[in-house]
């Protein structure tokens, strides 16, 4: 491939898919080997064409000795020489520590060379006034090794898409092109680059794969590597589609606190899984540790009797209702321990978040006028009350003998335990359910359901908003 032809073909991948926009910074990451020097000479010669303005960053590791010395004065001439600004990050103590800590060196070392580039990408979008993104070397050899690993892991669709081609600032434009075309390009540049040696150390998953494995498809068939880079782009395109389809049906297949049986069964397996997911992920925004296994448990569940239950991570527990599937954070709870806050209704109107007891949350308690053109939220941790029903002072508390739950619109009552028997509620969780009451009258079990008794109608004039948010979340 000549010159004018890869640097066309970048260009217009970055086009296509409005990686960068007239006016925008992009920040490269360049670690001084071949895959990041040919990013930083193709950007210098098409930001004129794109319209864009560089900064090249290089982040040392500190974890090479000599070597990466040497790779950062590299890159520094390297900038020099073109005129390119450029910044060397040390992160060399971050990384010293992780070793202290036992940590796992390599992802320690990612994780910091990212948050280098992010923080330099902040600080000049903020001097610019324009959008800033941050531009790394991987190309369809990576995405097809990516697709590959997870494969070999275990993964749904979303791991067959390898990379994703945008990520927040993250933007990877070589994923259009194979390793031996950006050889070929630096070749014809006439531009040398540093070898990292811990590129052939075998120790390391990603390396046997790449040289062990990738060299054994390609003599199945020339151009694997070539198809697996474009499969991985085209299944990060059939994902993402599924991913939109498969909110539209979350929103459908929910009510209150529980995700009906009936609605996600109905959808094909695939579809019932990535619900299931994006369910998961509403409790736990950014979860990582949620594998296939994880999911295939939920799902069968959804065919599972009443009351049939499974751990998740981060310190979640589903179960079988009678309509669905219900899911809370497990609480901890001893016999001595007692929560009980009460709560004046002059407190109410001033506004108060106390924290719930060993949940690492928090509730947030405020008294607001009754909008009618506002819609009444479904959110599963936030909640609106008629405020003027509340006679006396509010208690927040765990059950107690004689709590009761208005049922029905005429006033039909039912005790708490009744309900917790009904809903299937593991006998462990039940002293441990978060209560909103008035002296006995159960305004709100968290996680469960409402009084209807509190329910704003045609009459409301004002609103006990409650939430409950994560200790570090903010409204």
């Amino acid at each position: 491939m000549q010159r004018k032809e890869f640097e066309d073909r970048v260009c217009n991948f970055i086009v296509q898919e409005v990686l960068v926009q007239p006016g925008d910074g992009v920040v490269i990451g360049v670690s001084g080997g071949a895959d990041s020097v040919a990013l930083l000479r193709f950007f210098d010669h098409v930001k004129e064409r794109l319209q864009i303005s560089i900064r090249c960053v290089h982040v040392e590791h500190g974890i090479r000795g000599d070597e990466s010395l040497r790779d950062q004065c590299f890159v520094e001439e390297l900038c020099r020489t073109y005129g390119i600004a450029e910044t060397s990050v040390a992160v060399g103590e971050q990384i010293a520590q992780a070793i202290k800590a036992h940590a796992a060196v390599e992802e320690m070392a990612r994780t910091a060379r990212y948050q280098a580039l992010i923080q330099e990408a902040e600080a000049w979008e903020k001097e610019m006034g324009h959008p800033v993104h941050i531009a790394v070397a991987h190309h369809a050899d990576d995405n097809g090794e990516t697709m590959l690993f997870h494969l070999a892991r275990g993964t749904g669709i979303d791991g067959m898409r390898g990379m994703p081609v945008r990520r927040e600032r993250i933007i990877r434009p070589f994923l259009v092109v194979t390793r031996q075309e950006i050889e070929v390009y630096l070749e014809e540049l006439q531009q040398t680059f540093c070898e990292d040696s811990s590129n052939t150390d075998l120790q390391y998953d990603r390396n046997r794969l790449r040289h062990q494995v990738m060299p054994e498809l390609q003599k199945i068939n020339a151009q694997a590597i070539e198809h697996l880079g474009r499969e991985a782009l085209y299944l990060g395109q059939v994902a993402d589609y599924i991913k939109k389809e498969a909110a539209k049906h979350l929103k459908t297949a929910q009510r209150e606190n529980v995700l009906l049986a009936e609605s996600v069964i109905s959808q094909p397996a695939f579809m019932r899984c990535e619900i299931l997911y994006l369910w998961l992920l509403s409790y736990v925004p950014g979860a990582r540790d949620i594998s296939t296994t994880h999911l295939q448990g939920m799902e069968r569940l959804l065919f599972a009797q009443t009351g049939q239950r499974m751990d998740l991570p981060y310190h979640l527990c589903v179960w079988r209702t009678y309509e669905g599937l219900q899911m809370q954070k497990k609480q901890e709870h001893s016999d001595n321990f007692s929560w009980n806050q009460v709560l004046s209704k002059e407190k109410l109107c001033k506004g108060i978040c106390l924290s719930l007891p060993n949940q690492g949350q928090k509730i947030c308690l405020s008294v607001e006028p009754m909008d009618v053109t506002a819609e009444i939220p479904r959110k599963f941790y936030t909640k609106w009350f008629d405020y003027d029903k509340i006679e006396s002072a509010i208690c927040l508390r765990h059950r107690r003998e004689g709590d009761y739950l208005t049922v029905t619109s005429s006033g039909g009552h039912k005790r708490l335990q009744d309900y917790f028997v009904n809903e299937k509620v593991p006998r462990e969780q039940r002293d441990c359910v978060p209560l909103v009451c008035e002296g006995s009258h159960v305004i709100w079990a968290i996680g469960y359901r409402i009084s209807t008794h509190y329910k704003i109608d045609e009459h409301t004039k004002r609103i006990l908003k409650i939430q409950v948010l994560e200790e570090n979340d903010y409204e």
